[in-house]
């Protein structure tokens, strides 16, 4: 990779990278259940409860649940609705701490480069504007919002050529706080676009011709959260009224077939949907940066973990307008990216896992974005990183490069297809 990894890490490294986080964890377990679906439908209520937290539902029907307490009257339950359960994580502290030590192992032993670590909020935050600066015809750094808490929300355009309207691709990350890898691919990804311009032929064809925009942190405020005091939060900071819980998945406020399944009216559940559609300022000022962008052909709204690319809709069984190209443009990213590691990446429709609504990709493609979109409807996807359970959201910092591998094989197929077949409202 270019130098972009590089300029500051080593004053970066000495302040940042430190994790103080408060909350234990002891006590906690994971199990992994399997039987076929639709026993997922079958159990939502339960996958529901503040007890239960559902880290993966795959494919096959299987699923990854951390239990916070109850173990064995939730374990019962949930065996009657799955086949089989097993516990594969008997201590969720013991096994953060695990990791946490292997993390500042490799800080002390050795200096590492960029990508070879996790970055808080404000390191990420000062990666970019360098990048801006180092690159100042290529990239452009701006601030589009602020969070709940205040904190900045920037964007980033890579674009190269004439300036003018011009048709544009949209990625966003770590919507969901604890899933720090979604957050790093995505600097991954940009590095390789902006370190590749004039190098790789198909790359500066893309960048002369369309402009990429890329919002590294829908959820800021729950991120450094995850630093500072609870590793495994998932939603925004919000204060709930009338409940001592906080936080919205900002991933089921939407304003596209909000709270139409698959989300919770519960404040204390991970997929609380909260009060009203586009009710929270993070997902207002992402929403509002996206329509004031058009024409956006294509969007990407990353998160781990289980390697799947989701297409619309989560909310129906009903196929899309366009089923037949966005499934065979989530086939060629998941060929591209198996092609680089071996690793499976399952294309299918989102609701094909399990029942969503108001998230960011079914919206990416719904009439609300389209209806200011200018006459096109964004090939909206939800790309699920690695792993596929194993470490799940405490994924090791060894993965950020080839996870990064793989997307940039998928990005680039993506834009292409997207360029070369956009679609119509």
């Amino acid at each position: 990779m270019s130098g972009l990894k590089w300029i500051f890490v080593f004053a970066l490294t000495s302040v940042g990278n430190c994790q103080t986080r408060t909350v234990s964890y002891t006590g906690e377990k994971v199990l992994r259940c399997s039987g076929p679906a639709p026993y997922v439908d079958q159990a939502a209520e339960l996958l529901g409860e503040p007890s239960v937290d559902v880290w993966a539902v795959r494919a096959d029907g299987s699923i990854d649940v951390r239990v916070l307490r109850f173990y064995d009257q939730i374990k019962a339950q949930l065996e009657k609705f799955f086949k089989h359960c097993e516990l594969i994580i008997p201590d969720v502290e013991e096994f953060i701490r695990s990791m946490e030590a292997e993390g500042r192992d490799e800080a002390v032993n050795g200096s590492l480069a960029w990508f070879d670590e996790y970055h808080s909020y404000a390191e990420i935050l000062l990666w970019y504007q360098e990048l801006s600066d180092n690159y100042p015809r290529l990239v452009k750094y701006e601030v589009i919002g602020e969070s709940l808490d205040g904190r900045e929300m920037p964007a980033i355009r890579i674009g190269a050529g004439p300036e003018g309207e011009k048709e544009k691709i949209y990625f966003q990350c770590q919507i969901h706080a604890r899933e720090w890898i979604s957050g790093a691919v995505c600097m991954y990804v940009v590095d390789y676009l902006v370190s590749s311009y004039g190098e790789v032929e198909q790359v500066t064809n893309f960048l002369e011709k369309l402009e990429v925009l890329v919002v590294p942190f829908v959820n800021p405020d729950g991120y450094e959260y995850t630093w500072n005091t609870d590793r495994m939060w998932r939603k925004n900071r919000a204060v709930n009224g009338g409940s001592s819980c906080r936080g919205v998945d900002l991933n089921r406020n939407y304003n596209d077939h909000w709270n139409e399944g698959g989300s919770s009216s519960n404040p204390c559940s991970e997929t609380y949907h909260g009060p009203s559609a586009e009710s929270e300022p993070e997902t207002r000022v992402v929403t509002n940066f996206f329509r004031n962008n058009a024409p956006i052909i294509g969007a990407i709204d990353w998160h781990s973990f289980s390697q799947l690319i989701l297409r619309p809709y989560g909310w129906t069984n009903t196929n899309s307008p366009d089923e037949s190209k966005l499934r065979e443009l989530g086939d060629l990213m998941s060929s591209r990216a198996y092609d680089v590691h071996g690793k499976q990446y399952t294309s299918q429709k989102s609701i094909g896992l399990y029942p969503t609504s108001g998230t960011a990709s079914d919206w990416f493609y719904g009439d609300d974005a389209t209806s200011g979109n200018f006459g096109y409807r964004a090939a909206g996807f939800t790309i699920e990183l690695r792993d596929t359970g194993f470490y799940g959201f405490l994924l090791p910092a060894d993965q950020i490069i080839p996870n990064g591998e793989e997307m940039v094989a998928a990005v680039q197929t993506f834009i292409e297809f997207c360029m070369d077949h956009p679609l119509h409202a």
